[in-house]
């Protein structure tokens, strides 16, 4: 929350997004920043303002209407002295320097904290409030990827949509790539052909489509790659399609490494000329590589998708097939060589997503070639991270659209693009689980914090779309919000790496959340259309392709790792943190390597038994996630449901449980077998008061799932009782087999609601978007489509 104040004689601070009056004795407003979390023994940068207008922090445009802009009061012309105070608070509080605007704060206990800037001028006295909470320090280190074996879904609830996924959407992203005649979307393999023709000296074309259309094409590769690492026992189709996968990366790999400059860089739209407006031809040497006038060209975030494509395509050939890795390193090291500290170049790009792809690269590149051997590229992802703000040159380089409105570590709300917002933010997770860096530490959990608490839409989807594809103010959901699928996608694993670093279960209930209903959400029944955004009140049909198609392979390769997803390590330790019916090996645990077989209907059923088969005998601490529904503060999941109880070979075990996990320590042997349900029932959700948009409505889920109503079966206008008695009903006639939650409007009319992924599935869908309505006659606004799925629901 922001408190601000007025400055006059005996005004308050005010709180929130107050509005100010305007008066001739009141010109100043003071803005003590927003509110934030600070990890012990960290510290926070307090940025205080004071000023006419609004607070800074106001000025984001809400529901499409934005404020003044603030003007900055001259502290030495006005005679304003400002001082920093604790107001409240367990510990004690040092600040670097109490007279600055601009200083730090350290803390001496961890607890709730109220900070408080006063401003004193001869004009009067105000003081503005921000609330700091302090936490102690995480696990030293962080959770260990699981890296699953041999993993095989072996059936359930993912079998059918990931088998989907493989063989229907994934081919269908190949023929798109390979066509030439695209008119929307365009931007395939003809890019690296025509690049490579160039580079080889011969006749070539213009670059196709946007500057970072090689993003699709990566994003497909390590689809492909990731896909190939599947079983599906005795499925022709899917082996057809693992096939075909192995056939198209034979000959996409050769036309990519032709097209890779001979100092390693590789992107198309630098390589060959564009094409300007009117035809006119625009050569490539206009086009320097990170030069500030050309930072939103997306350098950093298709090369960050090439590492990650590489990485994908490595693991899954058992690094038989190096060809994409040596070209990975190749163009690692060319940044490398040219993006640092002094006499290197200073640079950040405008999209961010080369900071975590050089992480898990590094990371990589260490377990394949020996520690150390990685090490640069992990500096140099914590580098471009330090440039944010740092390196801009002009006004425009700083803006919160692109997160580098401020020092990434003095960054506390979420805000600008939600894409580019969601991976500066797990990319940070992962500085601080390489270097433990104090004031990333606190940036990140604050930045969840702020996310989790204010702008986490109930699907799990991010972007209110407010500002461009990008986050509103606190407390700001409209139902017809963006919630674009990519920014889904970074929300997860920015949500799993924080799991990792504090060893806790709330952010595996939050992904959980995202992945089941955002994600999922994004493609039909049958993997053939999909969205780009995921508003919660849904109009149109899902589409074949778009216009920006950066969704096309980024909702795939997410949802095939759903290993990843599922479980975590350390040495003595395994984590469970997703339940579907599966089979996998964990290697390095306790000294050994541990098969874990998952059998449950989940999310239908509750019922979970895990049969674990270690290569011997070995002790260690199996870690199972008990769901919370109710970890975010804007959202009051009804009725409590209660604990599992857990028995492992028949008998009841007294399980601890620990941030989130039922902890259950023994020595384990090969078929040991570990079973409990988890309470499973229909469940209101009654939306924090301070959501103005959601006020008096009310939203149904089961387990993870959240429930959408839509006009196939009810009146979706009408209300719904808060007392109304809702059941879970089992329905195979209705799409591919769902668990309905029923009850009753208040009229006494049925209700029927079904899960929020398999909404707007009873009509085929279209190739593209549909245009946007056409103004009416006379220049009025057209009248929006009428509302055809809802997960909000009006209470009587």
């Amino acid at each position: 929350m922001v408190r601000t104040g007025a400055l006059a004689a005996g005004t308050a601070g005010l709180a929130g997004a107050a509005v100010f009056e305007t008066r001739a004795n009141v010109p100043f407003l003071v803005d003590a920043g927003i509110d934030r979390v600070v990890v012990l023994p960290g510290r926070t940068y307090l940025r205080g303002w004071v000023g006419q207008g609004r607070a800074p922090s106001q000025t984001r445009p809400h529901n499409g209407v934005k404020g003044p802009e603030p003007q900055a009061a001259d502290l030495e012309k006005e005679r304003i002295r400002v001082r920093w105070t604790k107001a409240a608070g367990p510990g004690a509080v040092e600040f670097a320097d109490a007279g600055a605007l601009q200083t730090t704060a350290s803390f001496s206990a961890p607890g709730e904290y109220v900070l408080q800037l006063e401003a004193e001028s001869p004009a009067g006295r105000s003081t503005a409030q921000v609330h700091v909470t302090v936490e102690p320090s995480p696990p030293v280190r962080a959770l260990g990827e699981a890296h699953v074996e041999g993993f095989e879904v072996t059936g359930g609830f993912w079998k059918p949509r990931l088998r989907n996924l493989i063989v229907n959407w994934i081919p269908h992203c190949i023929r798109q790539i390979e066509r030439t005649d695209l008119e929307i979307g365009l931007g395939g393999l003809d890019n690296f052909i025509e690049a490579g023709k160039k580079l080889r000296g011969e006749p070539h074309g213009f670059h196709k489509g946007y500057v970072f259309s090689n993003a699709w094409v990566y994003q497909t590769i390590e689809s492909m790659s990731l896909a190939l690492g599947y079983r599906f026992e005795g499925d022709a189709e899917v082996e057809a399609a693992q096939g075909l996968f192995r056939k198209t990366l034979d000959k996409w790999i050769p036309v990519i490494l032709a097209a890779q400059e001979a100092d390693g860089y590789l992107q198309t739209a630098f390589t060959l000329p564009r094409q300007g407006r009117e035809g006119k031809r625009i050569d490539s040497d206009k086009f320097r590589h990170w030069d500030p006038a050309h930072r939103p060209d997306h350098e950093g975030y298709v090369a960050g998708y090439f590492l990650e494509a590489a990485l994908a395509h490595h693991r899954a050939t058992r690094g038989k097939d190096d060809r994409l890795y040596k070209a990975a390193k190749k163009l690692a090291d060319c940044w490398e060589r040219n993006i640092g500290p002094p006499p290197k170049q200073a640079w950040y790009d405008e999209h961010q997503g080369m900071e975590q792809a050089l992480m898990r690269f590094g990371r990589y590149v260490n377990a394949v070639e020996g520690q150390g051997a990685g090490e640069r590229y992990l500096k140099l992802a914590k580098f471009l991270l330090d440039c944010r703000y740092h390196a801009g040159v002009q006004a425009r380089d700083r803006i919160e659209y692109s997160q580098s409105h401020l020092p990434v570590i003095e960054q506390y709300e979420a805000v600008g693009h939600a894409v580019r917002a969601a991976y500066t933010y797990s990319a940070m997770a992962d500085v601080v689980m390489e270097t433990g860096d104090g004031d990333y530490r606190s940036a990140v959990k604050s930045l969840w914090a702020n996310i989790t608490h204010r702008k986490l839409y109930v699907t799990g989807g991010i972007g209110s779309g407010e500002t461009s594809e990008g986050f509103g103010p606190d407390y700001s959901l409209p139902s017809r919000g963006y919630c674009e699928t990519c920014a889904s996608c970074g929300e997860l694993f920015f949500q799993w790496k924080m799991g990792r670093l504090w060893h806790d279960a709330r952010f595996a209930d939050l992904y959980e959340d995202t992945l089941y209903n955002a994600i999922l959400g994004s493609l039909d029944l049958e993997c053939r259309h999909f969205y780009y955004d995921n508003p919660l009140e849904a109009r149109v049909a899902r589409y074949r392709w778009h216009v920006c198609p950066c969704c096309v392979g980024n909702f795939p390769r997410t949802l095939l790792m759903l290993p990843e997803w599922m479980y975590a390590k350390t040495a003595d330790a395994v984590f469970v943190n997703l339940f579907a019916e599966s089979r996998g090996r964990i290697d390095g645990v306790a000294g050994t390597s541990v098969e874990i077989e998952q059998r449950t209907e989940y999310p239908w059923k509750g019922a979970v038994a895990l049969t674990l088969r270690p290569a011997r005998a070995a002790r260690f601490r199996l870690h199972v996630r008990v769901p919370n529904r109710n970890v975010s503060e804007l959202y009051r999941a009804t009725p409590e449901l209660p604990p599992p109880v857990f028995r492992v070979n028949g008998s009841v075990v007294k399980a601890a449980v620990r941030n989130g996990y039922a902890v259950i320590e023994r020595t384990w042997k090969p078929g040991d077998r570990v079973e409990f349900e988890l309470a499973l029932g229909p469940q209101r959700i009654e939306p924090n008061s301070r959501v103005n948009q959601l006020r008096g409505m009310m939203a149904l889920r089961y387990g993870p799932l959240i429930y959408n109503l839509e006009p196939e079966e009810q009146d979706i206008t009408k209300t719904v009782t808060a007392a109304a008695r809702l059941q879970a009903a089992w329905r195979p006639d209705l799409l591919g087999g769902v668990m309905v939650v029923a009850g009753e409007f208040s009229d006494g009319s049925p209700l029927t609601a079904v899960p929020n992924y398999a909404r707007m599935n009873r009509e085929q869908g279209t190739e593209y978007p549909p245009p946007p309505p056409q103004p009416a006659p006379g220049g009025q606004r057209p009248a929006p489509r009428p509302v055809r799925s809802t997960v909000w629901v009006r209470k009587a």
